[in-house]
């Protein structure tokens, strides 16, 4: 087959630098159907889903490079596709308001999922593949325990059909965005609501505005909402609609940067994983592309012509894929799915939220984490460990943020299968009996503290603030060699004391594998 390479090193409208990705067109994949409806990435980018109008869905091999199943639970079509984080199972749900599980070696149906009642748009599992949630033609999302299958319960709190939703890579939250112009972030253990924001993202005076799709970044920290802008022309002569993708913050709720200038309603898009981009359907009625939006800069850098009308995108968690179907405008139940090796554009890592996005109007796209040492975690072998977490050290803070986040990374090391935690009341009986602080210790005096718990390992930790700059380091100490097992340390520019909570979910993988 001809593959194609098309260098996107050329400035177009860019007036301050070069476009700093390239897409090669690795095949067209055909597919016979009215037309697809999804598509969608495993997570280590080896499997590719595709689902259409008929209720098939086709299980391409990247790496192999070849079809390796055909699927079909019902003729309803597959509005959404999504794969465990093990790549070992395949999730479809279809428009009769049915999940199918498949299992993605063999091929074969292993659970139906057939509760919902009603036609569902999009599906989502937890980090963990704990939790399978559903939304759709109804106000309320619906939460499984997966992959048994049983109703957990029902979040309430939208007044209009739900457009999305995603877990936090935490996964004790949800985010849901729906046709109400709410956001809802839900506790997921409690199916409560956490927070509800309402969505008044306007460009235009005495504007209305329409919710029409939501998509959220690789690493959570936000969503882009797509929003049609309505307002009665000057004279009251007609309407002027404005095709919007507004950023909110996902832990505020607030408005970061709206994009202006799509030619239509933004229904399909994908934010890159390093947080670079955001592609976007940018077709008229006479001309079919997809437009390539420089976040930071509010522009666009590259529009791509597309050969028929566009039905569905999606973009590897890896950053090397991307994935366009479209329909063969000559011929009737032909689509195609192009495939594009993409380079230049960094994965999402789970450790860090890659390259920090300041908005035009410097309000920023929230905070970066990053981890700054190695990412192994210290302890990810054997049997369970005897740990003591001391309190942090906190100099130029107060005491209680050191206290907070020695709590919150103690009940984030709870969740390891390789840590038995040391109770707190035990390790400040021990602290008292010695006559030592609670902070400040040597690694000798931490030894001798984790002598009298006969814990095998101690944590050692501070907390500091340079600047704009947040610092958390952790030290793992053996006690029986009186070493340093080695340290940890994750760094948080723009950030501030709400961040900290963020911070320790990503430092505790890196002391005790989960």
């Amino acid at each position: 087959m001809k593959r194609g390479l098309i260098a996107l090193f050329f400035s177009g409208i860019i007036t301050s630098g070069f476009c700093q990705f390239s897409l090669y067109l690795e095949r067209k994949i055909p597919i016979k159907a009215e037309r697809i409806e999804s598509v969608q990435f495993s997570k280590g980018g080896r499997f590719l889903g595709i689902g259409d109008h008929s209720g098939r869905i086709t299980v391409w091999d990247i790496t192999a490079g070849r079809q390796v199943h055909s699927l079909r639970s019902d003729k309803n079509q597959v509005n959404s596709l999504v794969f465990d984080s093990k790549e070992q199972r395949l999730l479809s749900a279809t428009s009769s308001g049915k999940v199918t599980v498949w299992d993605l070696y063999s091929g074969q149906s292993v659970n139906v999922i057939n509760d919902f009642g009603s036609e569902i748009k999009t599906i989502s599992l937890s980090p963990d593949d704990r939790f399978l949630v559903a939304s759709g033609k109804k106000k309320e999302i619906y939460v499984w325990e997966f992959p048994i299958g049983t109703l957990k319960g029902k979040l309430k709190g939208h007044k209009k059909n739900v457009l999305s939703h995603a877990f936090h890579l935490a996964g004790d939250q949800i985010l849901s965005v729906a046709e109400d112009k709410q956001m809802i972030t839900w506790n997921v253990n409690r199916l409560a609501i956490a927070r509800k924001m309402d969505i008044e993202a306007r460009t235009m005076g005495r504007s209305g505005i329409d919710m029409k799709s939501a998509f959220f970044s690789f690493d959570r920290s936000f969503v882009g909402v797509g929003i049609q802008e309505h307002a009665l022309a000057k004279g009251g002569r007609g309407m002027i609609f404005k095709y919007n993708l507004s950023f909110f913050d996902w832990k505020t709720g607030n408005e970061i940067e709206t994009l202006q200038g799509n030619r239509k309603d933004i229904q399909l898009s994908a934010i890159s994983p390093d947080k670079k981009y955001v592609i976007t359907d940018n077709s008229t009625l006479q001309h079919n592309q997809i437009s390539f939006w420089n976040i930071q800069k509010g522009i666009i850098e590259h529009d791509y012509d597309m050969d028929g009308k566009i039905t569905a995108m999606a973009i590897s968690e890896d950053g090397k894929w991307l994935a366009v179907a479209y329909q063969d405008p000559n011929h009737a139940f032909q689509n195609f799915v192009n495939l594009w090796q993409l380079s230049g554009i960094r994965g999402f890592e789970r450790f860090a939220s890659g390259t920090d996005v300041q908005s035009s109007g410097n309000s920023g796209f929230g905070a970066t984490i990053r981890v700054t040492t190695l990412k192994e975690p210290l302890i990810q072998l054997g049997q369970r460990k005897r740990l003591a977490v001391l309190y942090f050290d906190s100099p130029g803070l107060e005491a209680n943020v050191a206290r907070t986040t020695s709590y919150l990374l103690e009940s984030r090391l709870g969740n390891s299968p390789l840590v038995e935690l040391i109770e707190r009341n035990q390790i400040e009986n021990v602290l008292n009996e010695l006559q030592y602080q609670q902070t400040g210790l040597t690694t000798s005096n931490a030894v001798e503290v984790g002598q009298h718990l006969n814990a095998e390992y101690i944590l050692l930790g501070s907390i500091n603030k340079l600047g704009n700059l947040l610092i958390i380091t952790a030290k793992l100490v053996n006690v029986e060699t009186a070493q340093i097992e080695g340290s940890r340390e994750v760094q948080c520019s723009n950030g501030t004391i709400e961040t900290i909570s963020d911070m320790v979910s990503i430092l505790a993988p890196t002391i005790a594998k989960y």
